[in-house]
């Protein structure tokens, strides 16, 4: 049975008996045809037949293949795990050796076209006469080198998932948990096989379910979303999360959802937030946060009516501690006083450390100035036994303390702060440790309409930019006179938005004296009208969590601030070149 006088490929295997068990089930057609490939050899293991999609899958020609045999090194055929497939342990050979098919064999052929193994997924049957003869042997095989490539892929990629730092699930379109990795496990204190077993909304503590069911119907329609939350641990410990969640129509549909731990990411931010808010040495609210209790405070009793009391307390003799103790039992004294007067306050009033031996203590919703009284006679009380510093030392302080009060001494902050102080000064003259009230009026103290005084030390020289800084004082007074009238949120947020469109248009004006004239500061200029523009807006996005009044001094703050350290160089300039 020589190969070169091959005419009927499939008859000349058989050798014309094709009555055994072991007969190539295939019509000349259908051999053609097939999308497998099929590779026929003699007993001697010579390959004698290949049809056309042998050729396309091993990359090469039939008469490339004529002759070969199972053991040629050419082939290069390998296992999946890496290891070289013996020729000998060929699924042809064994079949071939041992009169039996071999089946489910995956194995990697080198292909000299792509220069890259081809994996394929094969068996091997014998061909075998009526009489037993053995006259050869056939392997039928299918390319599946993408899907093995999927599969590693997939894997790979399943590995990745299980050995990731962040969490992992998987869930139907009902939300029940399909597949959780490792690393959710260990957050969650829930084992994998437990996990199995729950809902999304047995471990979502913030949404409700049908939250959750409307979050998933959105990211159904867009695909994917992200977003945080807190999740409970099976200990029913809350920890917060981010979820990063996609979409797949796999399956029935599948969430594919990362879960990223936060409580360290959230432990270093509150940390970050109490460094830059707290006094170190006493815990107190700084100077930063005091404004923002305040304006809160201010907030509270414009819209129910009661009185804000700002107590200015400066210690009494605490100076010669330091000087005959030294600066750490100062510190210890300071500590003293605030644990003193926390302890005789109440919990919904703030005592801030302002500096030095500098306190001021927030209380609110008081019907009277009465209660204000009581309060500074307390924090004076509670200071009348010595404070014990270190190696048995003692001291006693005393403090003096000024008292304003919303909105019957003033209605802005800045303003308050500077009545408590002027009459915890007027304590100290009068011999101190004591308390006294600013005897100043509100209507003595400013017209809301003219909080902001634009006086001949804010001009720059040219009159358009002076009109305009005076439009924005007067903006900014007016704002001040809509919140102390109790004008509603939304009229007030109009207000703002007025602010922000005039300040734009102002900064235009500008840019245009400082081109038309060639300004050579221009650059630097403009940069920081759009930092200021960004900040402005800034403030004005917080109002709803800073108060009005605390937004408002920080416009007045910034407007001010604009005026003095930016434009007085610009109008310098301008006059220089003529421009009045």
């Amino acid at each position: 049975m020589g190969t070169q006088t091959i005419k009927q490929p499939l008859d000349v295997a058989v050798n014309g008996q094709g009555h055994g068990h072991g007969v190539i089930p295939f019509s000349q057609a259908v051999f053609d045809t097939l999308p497998a490939g099929i590779v026929v050899q003699d007993p001697d293991g010579k390959i004698i037949v290949v049809n056309p999609a042998a050729e396309r899958i091993l990359g090469l020609s039939l008469d490339q293949m004529l002759g070969l045999t199972s053991i040629d090194p050419r082939w290069r055929a390998m296992r999946e795990d890496g290891s070289d497939f013996a020729g000998n342990d060929h699924p042809a050979m064994q079949a071939l050796r041992t009169g039996l098919a071999v089946h489910d064999i995956v194995m990697g052929i080198f292909n000299p076209q792509s220069g890259n193994h081809t994996w394929i997924h094969t068996e091997a049957t014998p061909i075998q006469a009526a009489t037993g003869e053995l006259l050869g042997v056939y392997s039928f095989f299918q390319d599946i080198t993408e899907r093995r490539r999927l599969e590693v892929r997939a894997q790979e990629y399943r590995i990745a998932l299980q050995t990731s730092s962040d969490g992992f699930w998987v869930t139907d379109i009902q939300g029940r948990l399909l597949e959780a990795n490792q690393a959710y496990s260990l957050a969650s204190g829930y084992s994998q096989s437990e996990l199995l077993d729950l809902h999304i909304n047995d471990l979502d503590v913030l949404d409700k379910s049908s939250d959750v069911a409307q979050r998933m119907q959105r990211i159904m329609l867009l695909g994917h979303e992200r977003f945080t939350s807190t999740h409970r641990a099976r200990d029913g410990r809350p920890w917060p999360v981010e979820m990063v969640v996609s979409y797949s129509p796999m399956e029935g549909g599948r969430f594919f959802c990362f879960v990223r731990d936060l409580t360290e990411q959230q432990r270093s931010a509150e940390l970050i937030w109490h460094q830059a808010n707290f006094d170190r040495l006493t815990e107190l609210p700084n100077r930063a946060l005091f404004f923002d209790r305040l304006s809160r405070e201010l907030s509270l009793a414009r819209r129910s009516g009661k009185l804000v009391a700002l107590l200015y307390a400066d210690l009494d003799a605490f100076k010669p501690v330091n000087d005959q103790f030294g600066h750490a039992a100062g510190d210890l004294a300071l500590q003293a006083v605030a644990a003193r007067w926390q302890s005789c306050v109440r919990d919904t009033d703030t005592i801030a450390r302002l500096g030095g031996d500098e306190f001021a203590i927030i209380a609110g919703n008081l019907d009277s100035a009465q209660e204000a009284a009581a309060i500074a006679e307390k924090l004076i009380q509670v200071l009348q036994t010595d404070i014990a510093l270190s190696g048995g030392k003692h001291c006693r302080l005393g403090t003096s303390i000024g008292i304003s009060l919303y909105p019957t001494n003033a209605v802005e902050m800045d303003f308050l702060l500077s009545l408590a102080d002027d009459a915890m000064f007027a304590c100290k003259a009068r011999g101190k440790n004591a308390y006294g009230f600013s005897s100043v009026l509100a209507d003595q103290t400013s017209d809301p309409g003219h909080w902001i005084h634009f006086q001949d030390a804010h001009l720059v020289g040219v009159a358009e930019i002076d009109a305009q800084h005076r439009q924005l004082v007067r903006l900014v007074n007016e704002i001040n006179l809509d919140i102390s009238a109790h004008a509603s949120d939304t009229y007030i947020g109009k207000r703002f938005d007025e602010l922000i469109d005039f300040t734009r248009h102002h900064f235009q004006t500008e840019h245009r004296y400082m081109e038309t004239y060639h300004y050579p500061d221009i650059t630097m200029h403009d940069h920081e009208h759009s930092k200021l523009s960004n900040d402005l807006q800034l403030i004005v996005d917080r109002k709803g969590r800073d108060g009005d009044f605390l937004v408002l001094q920080k416009v007045k703050d910034w407007l001010m601030g604009h005026i003095q350290n930016s434009d007085k160089a610009l109008g310098l300039y301008l006059q220089q070149m003529g421009v009045r």
